[in-house]
């Protein structure tokens, strides 16, 4: 199973150069569901000529590790709906949750410790929801591994099984690699391999 997907910003988790503190702070705003950092990108998005790939798309934002509280900030959410508002992507469809929490993906610092793909789909969650549009995308504000974002397509693919399903991921990490630039888009597949692991193209 496989799925296209862009990436827009890079970000280093512990680089010490000055554009890899700044990509911390960036990085910041993204996972604290800064409005102005969600208009900002979806400026550049269509400065960037990116536009055609959330074309007749719906946008599905990736839930957060525990389920919703009322009045928690959801920052895949913030980015759908302000990617819609400026015309990048034509809505927001708000129909997937945690059935109960996993550990953030966060405080894992090895990928043997993180959260299978399988892990990730049984505490997934999809309500059924009329989609008119023949494209769905996966939103999600930070792309590490891209266990959570296969997740959410592989589910979102089961109910869905007549919609093209893609992702897109804010930013990327490069936790491995020198990031020298912020804006830094990346565009390839991901695919499932036959161990349940995600492969990325980089």
């Amino acid at each position: 199973m496989s799925f296209e997907f862009p990436t827009f910003l890079a970000y280093s988790p512990r680089g010490k150069s000055e554009i890899e503190i700044s990509s911390r702070t960036v990085a910041g705003s993204c996972k604290n569901g800064d409005v102005s950092f969600s208009t900002r990108l979806s400026q550049r998005i269509k400065e960037a000529d990116l536009s055609e790939f959330f074309a007749n798309s719906a946008l599905v934002p990736v839930p957060r590790s525990t389920p919703l509280v009322d009045g928690a900030v959801f920052p895949a959410k913030i980015i759908c709906e302000t990617l819609a508002s400026n015309g990048v992507g034509e809505s927001v469809a708000n129909c997937l949750q945690r059935k109960y929490a996993i550990p953030k993906s966060s405080g894992q610092f090895h990928a043997d410790t993180r959260n299978t793909v399988q892990a990730h789909q049984e505490s997934l969650e999809v309500t059924p929801i009329l989609i008119t549009e023949p494209t769905i995308i996966v939103i999600d504000n930070i792309l590490t591994l891209g266990r959570t974002s296969m997740a959410c397509a592989l589910e979102l693919q089961k109910v869905h099984p007549d919609k093209e399903i893609k992702i897109f991921c804010a930013i990327r990490t490069r936790g491995l690699r020198e990031v020298d630039k912020i804006i830094d888009i990346s565009k390839g597949t991901m695919h499932l391999t036959a161990n349940g692991n995600v492969k990325l193209p980089d």
